[in-house]
Order: structure tokens, then C-alpha cells, then sequence
């Protein structure tokens, strides 16, 4: 049987490497952080998203269709977005700012109502240390007391502005040592790390708008805003008027992989850290028991996508053609898909095919229907029958990934005879001249 060779497209992109695992001059193995979801896994770092989805097509942009290329700038202009978004993004913009003010100024009252009471506790401190037999001692002492207490009721009462409490806190601090020789110069030299501390908190969201916004072109952190399509006016292109916006509020885009990829990158390759829900590191056996609880299908579905990566083939999901996955050569820049897969478990004994680890019921109807897509997508449809061997578990908390070599796949493409093709190999029997 002879097979169809890939379709190429037209594309001016330079291959790169298979995987992810680019080795640098002290040799260190790449590793890459991704966050678990409830669909997979996601990588927010930038660097770390090129990387994975340029070398091996790993992922898809959570905002893209699969490179994260959302809130680029693309041939020198900037990203596009209409107006009702840009009104949203301004209107989320305003809730982070009221967030961020109320926070503010919870953590001012603290600050405030720390100040009023750790000098009192210093001040009892002092009390209870006077000498009862010394009155010039307890004269000056009193005068101290007196002096902090005055200073202390003067910068409460005073305070309203930001750099005053910035100066408060630190001057309490450095009166507990040297009360009288202290100046407010000196006092904003030593509190710069405490001033920057109490401006975290103001300054939340520019630290959030810088850290979203990673990109070095001429473009950054500017809006090409378009008035909204989908009015009935017929006269849009004409009176489109359209303006440059600062971006104010910045939306980060991720790089989303599904379990498969996240496993094999996991396990297969052994380049990517998982991070847990609660911040904790994921290890191989307890991403996997994970994945096989919330994905019934897991272990047939990642037996055949470790099958067909091994083989060189680029697997993504095949939801868009009814399939499980869809096979491309190099990856889908350089070509269209040439194979849908369809997944299937049998007895690795009697070679039975088991309708209830299959994700969906084959009959005449859907083969029918598959065919005819197919034929319309100008691709092939390949059934990978995965072989369950009787040695494992169909229970997945007694299952782990050292199973996965005992696993067996057996390909059947499926093509629909056409009798005008195969004239030659019809046998046409000769006629016999007695018949007659």
C-alpha cells in the first residue's frame, strides 16, 4: 500500500530542533515550570514559552491559535483591539485600582495603630525600671518618658501624608537607641528599605503592568483601537478613525499544554518541572496518578502519543476533524495534517476490541462519516489499537508509569476501495466459446 505523501505549505519559517533541549556551554539539561490546571498544565514564562512551542509545537497560546503571539505588534503596528475591549480593559483597570487604594489604606491604619501602641509597652518598660532610691534619675527619666510621648502624640496626630508615615515608623525605631541625637534627614537615609517596603503596596499594579509586559519593539505598551464591528452600519471601512491608546491594562497570555504533552515532558524527556495548586513540586508517579484520575482515557491516550513522538511525528489534538489526534510532519507551519487517529484499546490476548475504554462507539454511520470528512480535508484516517496486556491493571491508583513498556500499538489505516483504481487487480474471466 503505498502512502500519501505530506501536503507542504508555503511558508517561509526555518525548522528547528524536535524537542525542547537545547544544550548550553556548561552542558546543564534545559528545564522548563509549568503550572497544573484542570485541562493540563501552563507555562507563563515568555522565554520559556517560545522555547517549547517553537522546538516540538508544544502547546497553544491560551489567547492564540497556537503560537502565544496575542498583544504583539506584527509588521511595525501595534496590536488591535476593538472598542469595547479597550472600554473593559479601562474598567478593569479602575477595579485594580480601587483594590489596590483600599489595601493601602487598611495597611496605613496598621501601621498607624502599631505605632500608637508599641511605644506605650516601651514606655511601662521604662516605668518599672526607675530606681526608687535615685529622684534625679527618676526626674530625667521622667523628662524622657515626657519627650517620646510628646514626639509620639505630635507624628500620630500630624500624619496624613505617605512619606510622613514612612518616616514615623523609622524614627520610633531608631528613638528606642538615641531619642535626642536623631534628625529627619538621617531618619529617610536608614528607613529606604522600610519606605520601599510601605510603597510595595501603593505601587502594586505598575509592578504588575512591568512584569506583564516583556516585549522589546517600538510598539510597547501601545493599543491600535478600531471601532466595533458588528454595528449594521454599511459605511465602516470609510469612517473607521482609528487611534493609538497606552495600554493601560496589560493581558498576559500563557502557553497551555494538554496532559499528554505535559507528561511526556515530564517523563518522556525529563525538561519540565510540575508545579502544584499549592505551590508544592510534582514528581513523575504523582503527576501520573493525577492525570489518570482526572482523565479516564490517560493511559491509552498518552501510550499513543509517546508512540507517534518517538516516531518523529508532531501529535496535536484532532478535535477539530473528530479524531483524538492529528499527525503533521515538522509541525503545522510546514505542513497540513496527514493522518486523524483514532484510539482504540484491545486484549493484547484475544485481540478484542474493548467498546468501554474507547471515547466513542464505531459504527458503519461514523466510519461513513469519517471517511467523507476525511476525503474533504484531503486526509487519511488511521485507527492506533492500543494493546492492553493482561499483566496490568484496569485500576489506575495500581497503576504507575513504569507500565508503559509493556504496551503494544498496532496501526490500521482505513481507505475506502475505489473499483476505477483497481481495474488491474479485478481477475475477468475469459468467456467460453461452447457456452454458446
Amino acid at each position: 500500500m503505498d502512502l500519501r505523501e505530506p501536503k507542504r505549505k508555503r511558508t517561509k519559517l526555518k525548522s528547528r530542533l524536535p524537542f525542547p533541549i537545547l544544550l548550553n556551554e556548561t552542558q546543564e539539561w534545559p528545564m522548563y515550570t509549568a503550572h497544573l490546571t484542570d485541562i493540563g498544565s501552563c507555562i507563563i514564562e515568555p522565554e520559556e514559552m517560545s522555547a517549547v512551542h517553537s522546538m516540538g509545537f508544544f502547546g497553544k497560546g491560551s489567547l492564540s491559535r497556537s503560537y502565544p503571539s496575542f498583544g504583539k505588534a506584527r509588521y511595525g503596528a501595534p496590536p488591535v483591539v476593538r472598542n469595547r475591549q479597550w472600554l473593559c480593559r479601562q474598567k478593569w483597570l479602575k477595579e485594580v485600582q480601587e483594590l489596590n487604594s483600599t489595601e493601602y489604606k487598611d495597611d496605613k491604619a496598621i501601621a498607624q495603630y502599631e505605632e500608637r501602641n508599641i511605644p506605650d509597652e516601651e514606655n511601662i518598660g521604662d516605668i518599672i525600671e526607675i530606681p526608687s532610691n535615685s529622684i534625679e534619675n527618676g526626674s530625667k527619666r521622667r523628662n524622657e518618658i515626657d519627650t517620646k510621648n510628646t514626639e509620639i502624640d505630635e507624628v500620630t496626630l500630624d500624619s496624613a501624608e505617605e512619606d510622613d508615615i514612612c518616616v514615623i515608623v523609622n524614627r520610633d525605631s531608631i528613638q528606642c537607641d538615641n531619642a535626642e541625637s536623631s534628625s529627619s534627614t538621617h531618619d529617610d537615609k536608614n528607613s529606604s528599605e522600610d519606605r520601599l517596603d510601605e510603597e510595595d503596596h501603593w505601587k502594586l499594579y505598575n509592578d504588575f503592568k512591568n512584569d506583564c509586559m516583556n516585549e522589546d519593539d517600538n510598539q510597547h505598551g501601545k493599543l491600535l483601537v478600531l471601532p466595533d464591528s458588528d454595528s449594521d452600519t454599511e459605511n465602516y471601512l470609510k469612517n473607521i478613525k482609528p487611534r493609538i491608546e497606552n495600554e493601560g491594562f496589560p493581558i498576559r497570555e500563557a502557553l497551555h499544554l494538554t496532559f499528554e504533552e505535559t507528561f511526556f515532558l515530564l517523563f518522556g524527556l525529563g525538561c519540565l518541572q510540575l508545579v502544584h495548586f499549592d505551590g508544592s513540586l510534582l514528581d513523575i508517579n504523582s503527576a501520573w496518578l493525577y492525570f489518570c484520575k482526572e482523565k479516564p482515557d490517560f493511559i491509552q491516550k498518552y501510550v499513543v502519543y509517546h508512540y507517534y513522538r518517538s516516531k518523529g511525528w508532531v501529535v496535536k489534538p484532532g478535535l477539530k476533524y473528530g479524531g483524538d489526534f492529528l499527525l503533521y510532519k515538522e509541525g503545522p507551519p510546514f505542513y497540513h495534517a496527514s493522518y486523524i487517529v483514532i484510539i482504540e484499546v484491545a486484549d493484547a490476548d484475544s485481540l478484542i476490541v474493548d467498546p468501554t475504554m474507547s471515547s466513542r462507539s464505531i459504527t458503519w454511520n461514523n466510519l461513513f462519516g469519517f471517511e467523507r470528512l476525511s476525503e474533504t480535508a484531503a486526509k487519511e484516517i488511521l485507527f492506533a489499537q492500543v494493546l492492553w496486556p493482561s499483566s496490568v491493571s484496569r485500576d489506575i491508583n495500581m497503576t504507575s508509569p513504569e507500565i508503559l513498556s509493556e504496551f503494544t500499538v498496532r496501526e490500521l489505516l482505513w481507505r475506502r476501495w475505489n473499483p476505477k483504481q483497481h481495474r488491474e487487480d479485478i481477475p475477468i474471466e475469459e468467456e467460453d466459446e461452447d457456452s454458446y
